[in-house]
């Protein structure tokens, strides 16, 4: 018997063996497999993961494609919340551009090409709304003007963007269709919309688009689209999967420890308190 407080050998064997049954071939061979049924579940599940994404988008787009162009007095009113529901929301709005506040947004991309967004604030019945009337290659010294008269514009409702820092920059350049700014430099009520414009007709209806040289107009954002649930639960139940066969591989991997444990005899030692 060892002194008092030291382990006996045959108490530091057990992690050894673990080990060493594990480098049996059969044991490396279940968990070779399971590696194998692991990764195929991981997988699967971000790729259901990756339809329900997209599937989410397309039902998006296809909602959003569905909803009737309405006017912009009847969809939302100056200084009211943008919310989400008003993302890609076809509109048409009527009214007059005031050209001289007309802006350039420099540093935007459309494809490979470089430019400016050009922004017209529209003044309406309701209010006055900026449309972005499309955009242009490089940074144009002379903004293009638009329609005069009573134009009537067709397009989609987009939410302002952030302000972003950098040097000052020659009037009309912007960095940015920061509302907040806006609504302290343009008079009368502010939309805290913006109109991406599809089409710019003379007159109180809309009619055929007046199309102006260089000007190419800007597509909708893409939209935050949430997740088909199908699609997520199935990637969560290939996630569940993965886990319930490392969970099976550990049982069994124990169930066979056990059997192969020899039953402990009981005890020979006398009990306190027996006589010999």
């Amino acid at each position: 018997m060892g002194a008092p407080g030291q382990v006996g050998a045959e108490g530091v064997t057990y992690p050894w063996e673990v080990f060493r049954q594990l480098l049996t071939p059969r044991w490396v061979g279940m968990l070779a497999g399971l590696l194998v049924v692991v990764a195929a579940c991981i997988w699967l599940g971000f790729w259901q993961l990756g339809v329900a994404q997209d599937s989410g988008r397309r039902e998006a787009v296809a909602a959003a494609s569905t909803q009737q162009r309405a006017p912009l007095q009847q969809v939302t009113r100056a200084h009211g919340d943008f919310t989400p529901e008003l993302s890609n929301r076809p509109v048409t709005v009527t009214g007059t551009y005031a050209a001289e506040r007309s802006l350039l947004v420099v540093d935007r991309r459309l494809g490979g090409r470089v430019g400016s967004w050009v922004v017209t604030p529209l003044e309406t019945e309701g209010g006055t709304v900026p449309v972005l009337r499309g955009f242009v290659d490089g940074t144009p010294a002379v903004v293009p003007a638009p329609p005069t008269g009573v134009v009537t514009v067709s397009g989609t409702l987009g939410p302002g963007e952030s302000p972003r820092t950098g040097e000052a920059l020659p009037g009309p350049q912007v960095r940015s269709i920061d509302l907040a700014t806006l609504v302290n430099e343009w008079p009368g009520d502010l939309y805290n919309a913006v109109v991406l414009a599809s089409a710019e007709t003379p007159g109180p209806t809309a009619g055929v688009d007046v199309r102006q040289p260089g000007l190419t107009r800007v597509p909708p954002p893409p939209l935050d689209a949430p997740l088909n649930l199908r699609n997520a639960a199935y990637a969560v139940q290939w996630w569940v999967f993965g886990i319930f066969a490392i969970w099976m591989w550990w049982k069994m991997f124990r169930a066979e420890q056990q059997a192969e444990d020899p039953v402990a005899a009981p005890s020979d030692a006398p009990r306190e308190g027996a006589t010999t």
